[in-house]
């Protein structure tokens, strides 16, 4: 995520975010430890969240304080609290400052510090965060002559998902531009493309067709025109064309090859529906056959993740394909950072929990690049999470790892066993390839209640009392991943 919120404002959000992960009255100490405040502090910003949530009905937002129990939030369930977040972001320094760079109403660093009460070394402590972030987007901040300088192209990517990150498509803080507008434009563009699009995708590209209009009102605009190699001057662009060229005329802005390009692009490297990108993916291919670059690199990608993965090999569904393809059209132009860390917790913690599949695909990903279509692959921070999603989504990773024999040992009977066995596959078939072996057979982790030492050179033996209880389950899971890691090859 883009770091928006004032230092202040991330924390009231961390705790408020806190409060709303769990309907049970927090202790005071506990909201301290976690989010490695001190106990003050933490009544500090829940004086100030109190004071903020005033706007809500008590029915439908508000924070219960108990010298009994502790606090506790009281949200209604239609009620999503990233509506604070969007109030915390309006209130903060760094949007107003990168809000106005986009609107270009102010001149100069001074005058804006002036408007706002702050001092420039103020003003340049609170940007300092989102420097870092506009690398990964390969633009570069001049505070002190409110300048963002890049392609054009990156400056249209950044601020996207600047005000998605805020608004999420709610809001329109495009006051130069009618919304209603742009949503007639996109409907004249799918109807010209006979193919539907989710209201979600829709608020998603008039965010995008917004930002572009607004650029070319003010002079920034495309230069030259897209690639001829990405294949967009096909059927369906000319079928999409008049459609465009009515959104900027309808604006009073210039029509411009290139612009009109951009708009076509946008619809092929985001999740904008499947039908329609089906339906774009499908004239790119007619238009330049095998030499289309982000298709080709799908072929490239697919013939190095066959050399990697062959056990998965025709098990992924067309829209697997589809999915790597407009990837793929986005690395061919953009480069920008991903919040699906933030998102999806799994990419975290894949590493260690499917080591030999993250060994796998970092190989995968370091064989790309040396392709021709090597740009299509230059932006790992963007593509490698979003290629692991992928897989997490269509296969077992599970699967891919070494197998873990377990035998099991006991006196239980066979119906009590296999109980036992439904179990254990149960608990840990998302972590971990498990098989069952006899005893007299090779097997990793032995587990039995025999009142009997029973060590065997090479394998783990497990001992339980009569059924598994919870410390038995966690030395369970302890022995299973110390035997993945021996299984393992070192890298």
């Amino acid at each position: 995520m883009l770091p928006i919120l004032d230092k202040n404002f991330q924390k009231e959000y961390a705790l408020l975010s806190l409060l709303d992960s769990d309907e049970r009255y927090f202790p005071c100490q506990e909201l301290a430890e976690r989010l490695a405040l001190s106990e003050r502090t933490v009544y500090k910003y829940l004086q100030s969240l109190t004071t903020q949530l005033e706007g809500f009905p008590p029915e439908e937002l508000s924070i219960e304080r108990s010298a009994a129990f502790g606090i506790r939030l009281h949200r209604a369930p239609w009620l999503n609290i990233h509506s604070i977040y969007t109030q915390f972001a309006q209130k903060s320094l760094t949007y107003d400052f990168f809000h106005s760079l986009f609107l270009e109403t102010t001149d100069t660093t001074t005058a804006f510090c002036l408007t706002h009460f702050v001092s420039p070394a103020s003003l340049y402590r609170s940007l300092s965060p989102m420097r870092q972030t506009l690398m990964a987007f390969s633009l570069n901040l001049d505070a002190a002559d409110m300048r963002l300088t890049g392609e054009e192209m990156q400056i249209r990517y950044f601020y996207n998902n600047f005000y998605l990150q805020i608004y999420r498509g709610y809001g329109w803080p495009f006051p130069g531009i009618a919304r209603q507008l742009v949503m007639n434009t996109i409907d004249d563009i799918l109807g010209a493309l006979d193919a539907p699009m989710s209201i979600s995708d829709r608020k998603h590209f008039s965010y995008w067709l917004a930002i572009s209009a607004h650029r070319l009102s003010l002079r920034h605009c495309l230069t030259e025109p897209l690639p001829a190699e990405l294949g967009l001057d096909n059927e369906a662009y000319h079928t999409a064309l008049p459609a465009i060229e009515r959104f900027f005329q309808r604006l009073h802005l210039p029509i411009c090859q290139a612009e009109c390009q951009f708009v076509f692009y946008l619809l092929h490297a985001f999740p904008f529906g499947m039908n329609v990108q089906q339906r774009l993916f499908a004239a790119a291919r007619d238009a330049r056959g095998f030499d289309c670059l982000p298709l080709t690199a799908t072929d490239h990608f697919l013939a190095v993740f066959a050399r990697h993965f062959p056990q998965w090999m025709g098990m992924g569904s067309p829209s697997f394909r589809l999915k790597l393809h407009r990837l793929h059209f986005h690395g061919a132009l953009l480069r920008g950072s991903s919040d699906l860390l933030e998102r999806y917790p799994f990419l975290k913690s894949y590493r260690q929990d499917f080591p030999a599949f993250a060994q796998r695909m970092d190989k995968l990903f370091a064989s790309l690049a040396p392709h021709s279509c090597g740009r299509c692959f230059a932006d790992e921070r963007y593509l490698l999470p979003h290629y692991i999603l992928l897989c997490s989504q269509y296969f077992d990773l599970a699967a891919g790892e070494p197998i873990i024999r377990l035998a099991l040992l006991t006196d239980y009977g066979p119906i009590y066993e296999e109980k036992i066995k439904k179990e254990i596959i149960s608990r840990f078939r998302d972590d971990f390839h498990i098989k069952f072996a006899a005893p007299y057979e090779g097997y990793d982790i032995l587990i039995t209640n025999l009142p009997v030492k029973i060590v065997t050179s090479g394998h783990l033996t497990l001992s339980i009392h009569t059924a598994f209880n919870q410390r038995e389950w966690a030395l369970l899971a302890k022995l299973l991943r110390q035997r993945q890691e021996l299984l393992i090859p070192e890298p």
